[in-house]
């Protein structure tokens, strides 16, 4: 069986090659910049500003700001009918972002990730688009637990329409066929809980995602165990009722039992978790993953 496994996370997208075409006649990172680490820290913010034109004929102009707690920067490069746009930032609190804008006569695309160093949280949005066809992808993830779960899907220039997701856990990636959710495919995946969308919580099994009990609590009902690949041992619990994993079972109609026998749907969840269950006729039996901003579930592969 396929399962979580140790190691450290990097981010994969895995688009389709139509979504690959998506973003030919990009821009190499523009280069050059400022070196504020010698500005003292304070309370007053410094800014700096420098233009300069490359010997190729591009232009570049870069601005900086000191805001006393953190920095921010905005690159511009432009040659011609190219231009591209990169920002940047961090403060003292750990939050970090960047994004990143280029547009040229091949098409166009943009990205953008926003986390927070001290909670290893993370989310990043990217689309593209040219005449062969456009993308759009997102995923989430935490550094400190190696983890990361993201979905892409692509147009063609025919009008196809393609899904994919890529979960990471440990350093192992997996790369599956969606499996639509039945209910949350029509309706507002987060609807029933007021429209706002889980995030992980420290300190619980799953990040909470299967119920608000604390990890290796004595009031956690124990539901067997599985022995991943790697030869650690994962334990599953009970699933709490109106946690967002009741939710995703639910809406599968898949049911909970023991895991341990042979042909269950194994789910793996954040942060180590892992449920079983029957198979139905909607899920076959198999290794799958959670992709928690869907609410949808994603057969493991592993990635060749």
């Amino acid at each position: 069986m396929n399962g979580p496994r140790a190691a450290s996370i990097a981010l994969v997208l895995s688009l389709l090659p139509v979504a690959a075409l998506a973003v030919r006649g990009g821009f190499a990172r523009p280069s050059g910049g400022f070196d504020l680490h010698g500005e003292p820290g304070g309370s007053h913010p410094q800014s700096a500003s420098h233009s300069s034109t490359g010997p190729a004929g591009t232009s570049r102009t870069t601005n900086v700001t000191n805001t006393g707690n953190g920095y921010n920067r905005s690159t511009t490069a432009t040659n011609g009918g190219y231009s591209r746009t990169s920002t940047g930032g961090a403060s003292s609190n750990g939050n970090y972002y960047h994004s990143s804008n280029g547009s040229s006569p091949y098409g166009s695309h943009s990205s953008s990730t926003n986390g927070n160093y001290n909670s290893g949280n993370y989310t990043h949005n990217g689309s593209g688009s040219n005449p062969y066809g456009s993308y759009n992808t997102s995923g989430s993830g935490n550094t400190h637990n190696h983890t990361y779960s993201g979905s892409t899907t692509a147009t063609n220039q025919w009008g196809q329409t393609y899904h994919s997701s890529t979960y990471t856990n440990n350093g192992y990636v997996y790369h599956g066929a969606v499996v639509t959710n039945p209910v949350y495919a029509h309706y507002p995946v987060w609807g029933w809980n007021g429209g706002y969308a889980w995030y992980a919580a420290p300190y619980y099994w799953g990040g909470g995602f299967w119920g608000a009990f604390a990890i290796g609590a004595a009031s956690a009902a124990v539901y067997g165990s599985i022995v991943a690949a790697n030869n650690v041992t994962y334990t599953s619990y009970q699933t709490q009722a109106e946690s967002p994993g009741a939710k995703l079972l639910s809406s599968y109609h898949l049911t909970q039992t023991q895991c341990g026998p042979p042909n269950l749907v194994v789910v793996y969840g954040p942060n180590n978790s892992v449920i079983c269950a029957y198979p139905n006729n909607l899920v076959s039996a198999g290794n799958y993953s959670v992709d928690t901003q869907t609410l949808t579930i994603v057969s493991e592969k592993p990635a060749s």
